[in-house]
């Protein structure tokens, strides 16, 4: 008996050792969230402060490795940093498992006593906890916003003779934005040269900064026979060949549509492709005319290499 006991015990020593000063993180959440790694990737990337009343900005990314995990840098306040190592990890197209590995530096070992301390409720666990939670409602519903339905098979995506307007170092989240700025510009010249269009206003991404999140990107009516026309100086006459392509169906309001291009990177990456060209947008709904932004869709392609 006595050496069970005495067993037990040097188990227990050495479970308490590596938990205190061998064990990498503190305390592990499991959750899940809807759609791919690199879409929730991308909105964790966005998350800027534990307190969403807060226009501080507390929280920095600080690495990536693809689409596997995050690591954030979160500030509590001015003494205590925290690590947030997030990893991720496909359920199936549209559920994503979250594992989020948290870090003091400053305090590990007050923190972790505190943590298994049986007398004694964590108010950092607490903590924590209901800021976890209070972003897993924030994603949620802002997840509400869209939908994104990936396509199983390759496909080729649309050639096209268009009138462009192009755009350079636009944020992602102003892209919207530029295109409301350039609209009219199209709009006039398909007017003043009664020219019909022959498909769905698009936008083609040409550069993408993705370090910074800008990117270059013509916004374009397919008209046709557009190289028998002649452009304005603020325009350009175009055409678009078709490429072989990762596609995915985007319902939403098309400012969000960016979200969606990480889980094409994700999808193309997942299935061993190399991406050719940066994505390309195709709008089938025109937001004066339809107020029900989750019936918005939006055809969405990532060329790739044969």
């Amino acid at each position: 008996m006595k050496k069970i006991i005495s067993s037990v015990l040097v188990i227990l020593l050495a479970v308490l050792v590596w938990y205190l000063f061998i064990k990498k993180y503190d305390y592990q959440f499991k959750t899940t969230a809807k759609y791919g790694p690199g879409a929730i990737a991308y909105e964790l990337s966005e998350w800027k402060n534990l307190d969403p009343s807060s226009s501080e900005n507390a929280i920095k990314v600080i690495g990536k490795e693809s689409y596997n995990s995050l690591t954030q840098q979160v500030r509590l306040d001015d003494e205590e940093n925290l690590e947030f190592k997030w990893e991720f990890e496909k359920l199936n197209d549209s559920i994503t498992a979250i594992n989020l590995n948290i870090l003091s530096p400053q305090n590990q070992l007050a923190n972790r006593l505190e943590i298994i301390n049986p007398f004694k409720k964590s108010i950092y666990i607490d903590t924590l906890k209901q800021s976890v939670l209070s972003f897993k409602r924030q994603l949620a519903e802002h997840q509400k916003l869209y939908k994104i339905k990936p396509l199983d098979s390759l496909v080729s995506s649309p050639e096209m003779e268009c009138v462009c307007s192009s755009s350079k170092n636009i944020p992602l989240t102003g892209k919207a934005a530029e295109m409301m700025k350039t609209i009219s510009l199209l709009e006039n010249f398909i007017l003043k040269n009664k020219i019909d269009l022959s498909g769905y206003p698009f936008l083609k991404v040409t550069q993408w900064d993705r370090d910074k999140d800008l990117i270059d990107f013509d916004f374009c009516f397919p008209v046709k026979e557009a190289t028998t026309l002649v452009a304005p100086p603020n325009l350009s006459l175009k055409k678009f060949q078709s490429k072989k392509a990762v596609k995915l169906i985007f319902n939403g309001n098309y400012r969000l549509s960016h979200v969606s291009w990480f889980d094409l990177l994700y999808l193309a990456n997942e299935r061993s492709l190399e991406p050719e060209s940066w994505p390309m947008e195709v709008y089938h709904n025109n937001p004066k005319i339809n107020m029900d932004e989750l019936n918005w869709v939006a055809e969405i392609y990532l060329p790739v290499k044969d």
